[in-house]
């Protein structure tokens, strides 16, 4: 039997949050999502959470800066899991997030075959949950891996993807202006946004050019970007007329 473990997602995208509640219920366990760092540091405060899966870029206080806070506040006589959760993925990070305090690393999007065996490890128990099965792999032709996006939403597809269309939507006219004003902070943050919640409900044509995006405005170059934020657009358009077309099968 699985354990009634608590855990905290730590997350400031909704979709992301819902997705990942979604995914830690249906491996058995319970879980309570907030926004940014400060409100983790916070629900610690009151709930003895089991493990924390902290987001490590969030506004108001992000995943380093909170988990040295709740490591300040645990001294030597407690010491709460907190596994980094980060969309980077890159050299280094993980060193980072072992440095600023963490326990373990996972890459998004979030698998659920990922999440057991983190979980499995920080708890010790192997053989308690059993691993989803993995056989589907993603396929490069369709812009959407409905096998991935059916994990993800499960029973909430309706709701969960009007949110995610109407956040897309918004967040390609924001971006169009942020190049449009040379704003390279900006490209990199709503990018960054983009493509990690679009890898994580398995929009994976989306996903790609918002990638090239958040390293462009990373490293403040946007030589190009107006083009792929066209390509951001085409692929957003095809992935609603794709999901129009199969939405069907997400009931199977």
């Amino acid at each position: 039997m699985i354990p009634a473990k608590l855990i905290l997602i730590v997350e400031d995208n909704i979709i992301n949050q819902k997705v990942a509640v979604r995914q830690l219920q249906n491996l058995g366990y319970r879980a309570d999502a907030v926004a940014n760092g400060l409100e983790a540091v916070e629900a610690l405060g009151r709930i003895p959470y089991d493990v924390v899966l902290m987001d490590c870029q969030m506004p108001v206080m992000d995943g380093y800066e909170a988990t040295g806070e709740i490591r300040r506040r645990e001294g030597q006589n407690k010491h709460t899991i907190i596994v980094a959760m980060t969309a980077n993925a890159l050299k280094g990070d993980r060193e980072k997030c072992l440095a600023a305090g963490m326990d373990d690393y996972i890459s998004k999007p979030v698998k659920s075959e990922k999440l057991v065996e983190i979980l499995q490890r920080v708890f010790a128990e192997p053989g308690n949950v059993e691993k989803p099965d993995s056989s589907a792999a993603e396929k490069p032709s369709p812009p959407v891996d409905l096998v991935r996006l059916h994990d993800a939403m499960g029973d909430e597809v309706d709701e969960i993807l009007d949110i995610y269309l109407t956040q897309m939507a918004e967040s390609l006219e924001r971006l169009e202006v942020a190049i449009a004003n040379a704003n390279a902070a900006e490209v990199d943050l709503i990018a960054h946004n983009c493509a990690g919640t679009s890898a994580n409900c398995g929009m994976i044509a989306v996903a790609q050019p918002f990638r090239e995006l958040e390293e462009m405005g990373r490293n403040g170059r946007l030589d190009g970007a107006e083009a792929l934020s066209r390509k951001a657009f085409s692929e957003f358009e095809r992935t609603k007329v794709f999901l129009k077309e199969n939405l069907a099968q997400l009931a199977l």
